[in-house]
């Protein structure tokens, strides 16, 4: 059975799919911009996975700040995501209007070379934005008073988990010692 057909109909229902047009579009610059948002999110909530488990099992910090430097990781890693996801998106497709602000004059007559030229500035400004821009000002700034609140839940969380493991110690009344008498003469 020849199984090429098949495979390349099913690629090109996918390849011409708008899932496909919306994730990789003509210009080259935002296929460039979306896969660089794409990877470095990805890699900043895999880091913000890992360095907060290692942060709570940690045992050079002291047992009272594990959960605030927990945290912080971990408001680091969702301000990274969040932000870089939504502002990254933002600027990935306003940066053609910022290319022509900022080099109206300068743009190429050749189609090619302008739609090159404004690709690149946008894979720049992306990353520039992303990286620089909110992953070193932007989420510090926000992530420190958010990790007080990850540290309350955290702590609210683990005393509601100890009260449902202690076993319920309330005193028994004991049984009247002249029925266990009566259980030992049966033995017996």
């Amino acid at each position: 059975m020849n199984i090429r057909p098949i495979i390349n109909s099913t690629l090109n229902k996918v390849s011409n799919s708008k899932f496909i047009e919306k994730l990789i579009p003509e210009r080259a610059g935002d296929a460039a911009a979306t896969i660089a948002i794409i990877s470095t999110t990805t890699k900043d909530l895999v880091n913000c996975i890992y360095y907060t488990k290692q942060s709570l099992e940690n045992q050079k910090i002291p047992e009272e700040k594990r959960k605030f430097v927990a945290g912080i990781d971990l408001s680091n890693g969702i301000m990274n995501v969040t932000t870089q996801l939504l502002l990254g998106n933002y600027v990935k497709d306003n940066a053609e209007k910022v290319y022509k602000f900022l080099f109206g004059k300068y743009i190429p007559a050749d189609p090619t070379m302008r739609k090159l030229a404004s690709g690149g500035f946008s894979l720049l400004l992306v990353l520039a934005f992303t990286q620089v821009f909110l992953k070193r000002v932007v989420t510090p700034f926000c992530a420190t008073p958010m990790a007080h609140y990850f540290k309350e839940f955290a702590e609210k969380r683990e005393a509601k988990q100890k009260e449902q493991e202690t076993p319920n110690t309330q005193a028994q009344p004991l049984e009247p010692a002249e029925s266990l008498k009566a259980t030992v003469d049966v033995q017996a």
